[in-house]
């Protein structure tokens, strides 16, 4: 394989990556609101709070990636 191809594979591994972790926070946020929503019958707050710590975290995430915090 060439080093062109492999920086370009490799820029796709991380734009990947970012994208997952900027996601899937979000995704679970909203599931996990809606549950507690549910249960709570306190719509659509829970689902509110959900998505804002999704997207906290989905941020945190894709800020120690990009810095390479461990």
């Amino acid at each position: 394989m060439q080093k062109g191809s492999n920086e370009f594979f490799n820029g796709l591994n991380t734009a990947g990556t970012i994208s997952f972790h900027l996601i899937s926070p979000v995704i679970v946020g909203i599931l996990l609101g809606r549950l507690a929503d549910g249960y709570f019958n306190s719509q659509p707050w829970a689902t509110i709070v959900g998505i804002i710590f999704g997207m906290v975290t989905g941020m945190y995430m894709t800020y120690k990636k990009l810095m390479g915090v461990k």
